[in-house]
């Protein structure tokens, strides 16, 4: 039985593409904010596998028990029981939704900073590996190939979790509840977004970070890399939209950055 004294109510507010995990299977990697206005980094969730009832949406409010990450020392990080989700209420979308969803986002000001050099401070102080970040200035939208190593390491894990899932299905203990017997198939991705762009630090030469927003990754495998591109550099437009950037770290590069969701409400909605 989920131990009801470790569940918490929080908001979800970017969820990254899938992922292959030798020891988890398929994950996502799930950025929420909790009632306190606290950043919480969820992880694993074997999202897709996930009955229809336990499938969150970005700024839906979720239960769910969660434990603080053993193997994960960054202070967002946490454990969830997948079978212990429920969802509650979403965010509609209505004139006012970006209004009601900075009334949460921007609740706690830890993870609110003003510029790369901030956060990365941060990081370096106490671990901080969630952060908000607005860029002053976008100096341009790419698209790049993943390294041919990345193919190899994807094409090995894959054939190593088909393996185990026909023999017992072993390395998804955690979630056998929710994961059927035969694994969903997951496609690759060749390539990223990459927005180069600079923060508010009066000295900042510049930063480039890749696009892990499930969202366009998603446009990316249906539509074309270059579409996905297109839709990006169309909401960076900081004339017309508020932009900010929800970054994350990676587990073994505290200091390097990725975009895992994009927040961008319209210049006339209420925003704080």
């Amino acid at each position: 039985m989920p131990q009801e004294v470790n569940r918490r109510r929080f908001l979800v507010v970017a969820k990254t593409y899938p992922e292959l995990s030798s020891k988890y299977g398929e994950t996502v990697c799930t950025a929420a904010i909790d009632e306190s206005g606290k950043p919480l980094r969820i992880y694993p969730i074997p999202f897709r596998y996930l009955m229809g009832k336990q499938r969150f949406k970005r700024y839906q409010w979720v239960s769910a028990v969660l434990h603080k990450s053993k193997n994960d020392n960054r202070p967002e990080s946490y454990r969830v029981e997948a079978n212990s989700i429920e969802l509650r209420d979403e965010i509609p979308a209505t004139s006012d939704e970006w209004g009601l969803r900075s009334e949460v986002v921007m609740r706690g000001q830890d993870w609110q900073f003003s510029s790369m050099g901030d956060l990365l401070e941060a990081q370096k102080e106490a671990g901080c590996s969630l952060g908000f970040v607005r860029p002053k200035t976008i100096t341009g939208v790419t698209t790049s190939e993943r390294e041919s190593a990345d193919a190899q390491s994807f094409d090995q894990k894959l054939k190593l979790l088909r393996a185990k899932n026909a023999a017992a299905r072993k390395q998804l203990n955690l979630f056998e509840r929710t994961v059927p017997q035969r694994m969903k198939h997951l496609e690759f991705l060749a390539g990223r977004v990459c927005i180069e762009w600079l923060c508010h630090d009066e000295q900042c030469t510049g930063h480039s970070m890749q696009v892990l927003d499930w969202e366009i990754c998603q446009l990316a495998r249906k539509e074309g890399l270059q579409k996905a591109r297109n839709k990006v550099a169309e909401l960076l437009d900081l004339d017309r939209y508020r932009t900010a950037f929800i970054l994350g770290n990676f587990h073994m590069y505290p200091g390097s950055f990725a975009i895992i969701g994009l927040w961008y409400p319209l210049r006339a909605n209420r925003v704080f």
